[in-house]
């Protein structure tokens, strides 16, 4: 079995503001963040080794790419760094059985979510492929999909966890934390949130017949409503279609062109 993990951090357990992903400053509170990212990271590694997965890669999938504690990092996986990437996802191809993905967020403007927000909280306001509104989950979804592999495990706060289900049906997830508002949330234990992300994703595995990849009919419309006039200024000028004062459109033929 070959399994790639893709991670973000806004969905880490204990994970509930901007300070700790490092979005406006690098401190001490990021760094505490990355310890959490990288037990996480290897609490799912574990799970996978459980149902037998002889081959694994994992992805630095939040911004920048570099939040791994390397030092800390299980060894049996590989791992993913860096900011400049040609592949929305590296090395993922037809070879991989199963996808997972830790420490994910809801999609902007989700309520009781921690950090929700759809690639940039500053500038994206709603995204839809094929009019089907999606967040970070639904596009690691579809690019998982083009390669025929299905994503079987999702780590998050609760509304994440219930994103991920609404979309791809009954995966396995586990609920680290529940929002409150924004920025607040009633979290469990990070040694009870590696539980929870250990035993689910080996149950995903084990279960893996039972899923199917995620696939959406080509050509994609892409619509995307950003946040201010300004921003849809500059994806006009980058040949996107303006459709009002906020919204743009682009067709993608592929799901690869879809980021």
């Amino acid at each position: 079995m070959k399994v790639y993990i893709s991670t973000d951090m806004e969905g880490v357990s204990g994970v509930v503001t901007f300070q700790q992903t490092g979005r406006d400053e690098k401190g001490e509170e990021y760094e505490k963040a990355r310890h959490l990212l990288t037990a996480d990271v290897n609490a799912a590694v574990e799970g996978a080794l459980s149902a037998g997965a002889r081959e694994i890669v994992v992805m630095d999938g939040h911004g920048g790419g570099h939040h791994f504690i390397i030092e800390e990092l299980h060894p049996a996986g590989r791992y993913i760094i860096g900011p400049v990437r040609i592949q929305a996802i590296p090395k993922l191809d037809k070879s991989f059985d199963a996808m997972l993905l830790v420490g994910y967020h809801a999609m902007a403007g989700t309520r009781g979510a921690i950090l929700d927000h759809t690639q940039s909280s500053t500038t994206w306001y709603n995204y839809f492929l094929n009019g089907i509104k999606m967040g970070e989950i639904g596009q690691e979804a579809v690019i998982a999909g083009h390669y025929g592999i299905p994503v079987v495990f999702v780590s998050g706060d609760k509304a994440a966890c219930e994103e991920a289900q609404d979309l791809l049906g009954n995966i396995e997830v586990a609920s680290v934390k529940e929002g409150l508002t924004r920025t607040c949330a009633e979290i469990l234990p990070p040694v009870k949130a590696r539980e929870l992300i250990r035993a689910g994703v080996t149950r995903a595995l084990k279960r893996l017949p039972e899923f199917k990849p995620y696939l959406i009919k080509t050509p994609i419309e892409i619509r995307l409503e950003t946040q201010n006039t300004d921003v849809a200024d500059g994806y006009e000028s980058a040949g996107w279609k303006r459709i009002d004062g906020r919204a743009v459109t682009k067709i993608a033929q592929s799901a690869l062109e879809i980021l």
